[in-house]
């Protein structure tokens, strides 16, 4: 038996439904995405069996839902942020697909890169590039490296507060002094980023600029910058926290 509020609630939702022209249900067919991604993969479809079911769906899962140019074309403006007079590698922790190592590489920067998912790794070490396989925390609390900064592009927004707070502490002790952080998500002061934000299932939480600021301050950083891309009619899509140690 219907309850009373949800009888006037279709009620209402039909009379809406009529003074906007539109039907109170509605149907569409969906073009298949799948293929698009297989089509742009780098590896053989023969060879997804080598990978876990995780890693090979988030890696045709990035080639759909995420443009390879436009992340390019956000990330170069980040080069000029990075030391070009140390002797120190520069660190890609999130690495990805490998767009802000291959900038860095265009640039005569030498970086290594830190790639939770196999897949995308083996693919970068394939290319040459200095890759490791491995949880960003986990590396950082083992090795005796320092470098001459660490990106963690669009990686924030995938953990648990307690792992960001571990992760820029351990980054803050990895760094040489006058070595630079750069952290980039997505914008949640931009009200549309909040439509697709959980596209990406694997996000945990949008992080304000203030947070990460202050986290940043809290371990020792300083001098800190904020950088924007991508504008649209809400303001800009993603925010870059560029700090100094």
């Amino acid at each position: 038996m219907i309850n009373r509020f949800s009888f006037f609630e279709i009620i209402k939702s039909v009379l809406q439904a009529k003074i906007l022209k539109k039907s109170f249900v509605k149907e569409r067919s969906l073009t298949p995405v799948l293929p698009s991604a297989i089509l742009a993969s780098e590896i053989k479809k023969s060879e997804f069996k080598n990978y876990s079911k995780r890693d090979l769906f988030y890696y045709l899962f990035e080639n759909i839902f995420y443009n390879k140019e436009t992340i390019i074309k956000i990330q170069s403006n980040y080069i000029k942020y990075v030391p070009k007079n140390s002797d120190k590698k520069f660190l890609d922790i999130g690495c990805g697909r490998g767009e802000f190592l291959s900038l860095l590489k265009e640039n005569n920067i030498c970086a290594k890169g830190i790639e939770i998912n196999k897949l995308e790794a083996d693919l970068l070490i394939h290319k040459g590039f200095d890759v490791t396989n491995m949880e960003a925390i986990k590396f950082l609390k083992n090795t005796a490296e320092i470098f001459s900064g660490i990106s963690l592009i669009e990686v924030v927004e995938h953990l648990s507060f307690d792992d960001i707070f571990e992760l820029i502490s351990l980054a803050y002790d990895k760094i040489e002094c006058g070595g630079k952080i750069i952290i980039e998500t997505l914008n949640p002061q931009n009200i549309s980023n909040l439509k697709f934000f959980y596209l990406d299932l694997t996000h945990i939480r949008p992080v304000n600029f203030q947070t990460l600021q202050f986290m940043c301050e809290f371990v020792g950083f300083k001098n800190c910058k904020l950088v924007y891309s991508v504008p649209n009619k809400k303001g800009y899509v993603n925010y870059a926290l560029i700090c100094e140690k």
